[in-house]
């Protein structure tokens, strides 16, 4: 930022924002609860009168609205949905599906589980750890290097430094050989003091077992229906894939990361460990090229140079690289911007004229990341930027009571502030890169109890009306693709973020609000300037579509019905979602007047032409 003088008031603005962050959220969380109680507050309201002009195009829309399915049992081929939830996905129709197999579900998210077997048992962990070696099968044969100071390095080609305990082989053989695993401390206790006094050091490992040889353990039996059963309901359209969980035992952990044999088994513990066992990051870089190969190419050779077909030749334009991982494996920006270089470098091999998205970032507001990710010069020469994605959920103080879904919207409020800092950034260091807000919703308390309280119907309205909410204020930001999350959810698997009711399979409200807005609100749309009379309870954005259709959408943020007037609205036709729609499509009546009433967490879309 520093180095770009022309873009001086960013630059302070990032500044003061970075500076007054702790005020900046205490204003938000000050100005959602005064929100909230003007909301709830609110009765049946006076009349509220939109006004707009058509002559004042404040945006030309490039939002593609769209949303993600994620891994779990509801959507394997035998569940009672599997049907109902592929038939939602393709009587969609939209475009940029964000799919993602992911962590509860190990056997159902990771293609190679165990590491192969004869290729060395390699490891470099830092100082004041515990580092677990495990054997695939059989047991530790023998040590083939270890030194703990400041080795170089990668596995086949370790060395010794100057700085290196004498008592490092004898330290691990003792703890290791003949065993299946065994941990050992990275402390200078271990190694019989420290051998260079203020220095920083690190143990690195070769070991190799015995037991069967040039053995991988590559399944895609349980994954390659849900991909394909995905890819064949996207038909036409584009999609964005993410295996966000890499094979744990590419981590260095403290111990034995064991996952349930029953795939169906939700399992929150799998992600273990915050630093790859490889610093050159190859081998995480060719487990993603192999996933990108078999899905794209054909197959892959695997470690071994046994080459396994899998007959798929799928058009997959977009890559994200991770889920996450500020939270999942506590990534820094720093780490995270090598380990992005190391699979996008390693999946270019394949599918060089593939798009990347990259961070795909839970917390908030991690400016820090965007500064640092966003700036070329610290990526590899020629690594692409095309997209960044980040997340959102709002929340509530009850899971039941409907009087505090009307928190949804300050919470969205102070979200998209932080979008507009987040851009100010993007724009100053990587103007080219496309933004990818890939999961909004909002999670209710206690959303993976085993048996959670019941979610009352019109919930689905509220968390539907402030995804519309979001769109339009997105949109009007220039934020290139809003994705609503999930497409499935059920209890232990955050329900309350669901598309589809995961007992019958209808889709439920948030899906038909996002099916209304991909129907009538698209790329090219123009947004106008549109003020309504009371904008802390109705939000309402008027726009003119690509074939010059004048079209008004209208969002009740609250639980009370306001009457609202919109100038020539009489006669013309008005398709809206609400609690009386339910698990129905949308409903499209024609007005009688250019004042009516637009119901309690209510999305309407009048089409004045």
């Amino acid at each position: 930022l520093a180095a770009s003088p022309q873009h001086k008031d960013t630059l302070e603005l990032y500044r003061c924002m970075m500076r007054t962050s702790g005020q900046l959220l205490l204003l938000l969380t000050l100005a959602g609860v005064v929100g909230l109680l003007l909301a709830s507050s609110a009765s049946v309201a006076g009349e509220t009168r939109i006004v707009i002009n058509w002559a004042d195009t404040i945006i030309k829309s490039r939002t593609e609205t769209t949303y993600q399915v994620v891994v779990n049992p509801m959507i394997r081929r035998g569940s009672p949905i599997h049907d109902a939830t592929f038939a939602a996905i393709k009587d969609l129709g939209a475009d940029m599906v964000r799919f993602v197999p992911w962590l509860p579900y190990p056997r159902l998210g990771v293609a190679e589980l165990q590491p192969p077997n004869g290729n060395p048992i390699c490891a470099v962990a830092p100082g004041q750890e515990n580092v677990f070696l495990g054997c695939p099968n059989g047991v530790f044969s023998s040590i083939d290097f270890a030194s703990y100071g400041t080795p170089t390095g990668f596995c086949r080609s370790f060395k010794k430094s100057s700085c290196n305990a004498a008592s490092s082989l004898a330290a691990v053989q003792k703890l290791c050989l003949g065993k299946a695993s065994c941990v050992v401390p990275v402390d200078p206790a271990t190694f019989g003091g420290d051998p260079c006094y203020g220095t920083v050091k690190h143990l690195s490992v070769q070991a190799t077992c015995t037991g069967t040889r040039n053995t991988t353990s590559w399944d895609f039996n349980l994954i390659d229906p849900m991909m394909e059963d995905l890819m064949n309901a996207t038909s036409g359209h584009s999609t964005i894939i993410n295996f966000s969980t890499i094979p744990e035992w590419m981590f260095i952990t403290s111990y034995n990361v064991t996952y349930p044999d029953d795939p169906n088994q939700v399992f929150w513990s799998y992600e273990q460990g915050t630093t790859l066992r490889d610093p050159s990051l190859r081998e995480v870089g060719d487990y993603y090229k192999r996933l990108v190969s078999w899905y794209t190419k054909g197959g892959f050779t695997d470690e071994f140079g046994v080459m396994r077909k899998s007959g798929h030749y799928y058009d997959i334009p977009y890559w994200e690289v991770l889920n996450e991982v500020d939270a999942e494996h506590s990534m820094s920006p720093e780490y995270y911007t090598k380990v992005y270089d190391a699979i996008v470098t390693s999946i270019r091999e394949v599918q060089p004229n593939m798009k990347f998205v990259g961070m795909a970032l839970a917390g908030h507001p991690e400016y820090n990341w965007f500064q640092y990710f966003l700036n070329h010069s610290n990526h590899q020469a020629g690594i692409p930027l095309d997209w960044i994605s980040y997340h959102f959920y709002a929340g509530a103080s009850s899971r039941t009571d409907p009087a505090t879904y009307a928190a949804f919207f300050p919470q969205a409020d102070g979200f998209l502030l932080e979008v507009k800092y987040r851009e100010q950034i993007r724009k100053v260091l990587s103007p080219n890169t496309k933004t990818d807000l890939d999961e909004l919703g909002v999670i209710l308390p206690n959303d993976n109890d085993p048996n959670p309280a019941p979610i009352p119907d019109i919930y689905w309205n509220a968390a539907g009306s402030m995804y519309a909410y979001l769109v339009f204020n997105l949109a009007l930001q220039g934020i290139d693709r809003v994705g609503e999350s999930q497409l499935v959810g059920y209890p232990t698997q955050y329900p309350s973020v669901s598309l589809i009711d995961w007992k019958t399979g209808k889709p439920n409200a948030r899906y038909w609000v996002l099916s209304l807005l991909h129907r009538y609100f698209g790329i090219g749309d123009e947004l106008v300037s549109t003020v309504t009379e009371d904008p802390i309870n109705l939000f309402a954005q008027a726009y003119v579509t690509a074939s010059g259709a004048r079209r008004v959408a209208i969002i009740n943020k609250t639980l009370q019905p306001i009457v609202a007037t919109l100038p020539g609205a009489a006669q013309r036709r008005l398709s809206y979602v609400d609690l009386s729609t339910g698990y129905n499509p949308p409903k499209t009546i024609t007005l009688t007047s250019d004042t009516f009433t637009v119901t309690p967490f209510a999305v309407f879309l009048v089409q004045l032409d």
